[in-house]
């Protein structure tokens, strides 16, 4: 949100009826994000507020964005556990391939990486069910062997609910 801006969220509010919030990272921080994201729910309004003002704008970094432009232009996206999502990702622009990876390593194919089809990710982050509820949780997938990409970095949501949430064990 840093380099695009809030306004990006825009349609996720108007198409969708979405509250959105944009956090920074520290405990305050996400308080506050709570506190604003219900004040929208308790209203009825679905907006895009931004709590982190001190490093995001509504319009985001024009020069940042400007060279990730140059590099990179939207393709189709697979997102594990969700799906493909048109235009949701980035490739190298053919004035880049010398650089690009996916050309340097073609044996390489992230489509083709074997994953485990017990990790319900995809449904944790569309909010279908809570990280306990998948069956990897806490047993096969830990923040010491994840899984999932909701468990690989202490941002994830499955590994704040790991080390976070008080469930009877």
């Amino acid at each position: 949100s840093v380099i695009t801006g809030a306004d990006i969220y825009k349609p996720i509010c108007s198409e969708y009826g979405v509250p959105c919030v944009i956090a920074g990272f520290e405990a305050e921080d996400m308080l506050l994000s709570i506190d604003m994201h219900l004040s929208q729910i308790i209203k009825g309004e679905a907006l895009v507020e931004i709590q982190y003002t001190r490093s995001v704008s509504a319009a985001g970094n024009k020069l940042a964005k400007q060279c990730v432009d140059s590099v990179f232009e939207p393709c189709d996206a697979s997102w594990r556990g969700i799906g493909i999502i048109p235009s949701s990702g980035l490739s190298v622009r053919s004035s880049y391939k010398e650089y690009d990876a996916e050309l340097k390593f073609p044996g390489i194919k992230p489509d083709e990486i074997p994953r485990d089809t017990g990790c319900r990710c995809g449904d944790v982050l569309r909010a279908v069910i809570t990280p306990d509820k998948c069956a990897l949780f806490k047993n096969k997938c830990t923040p010491d062997n994840p899984i999932g990409p909701c468990m690989v970095s202490s941002e994830g949501t499955c590994a704040a609910y790991y080390k976070y949430a008080r469930m009877n064990d």
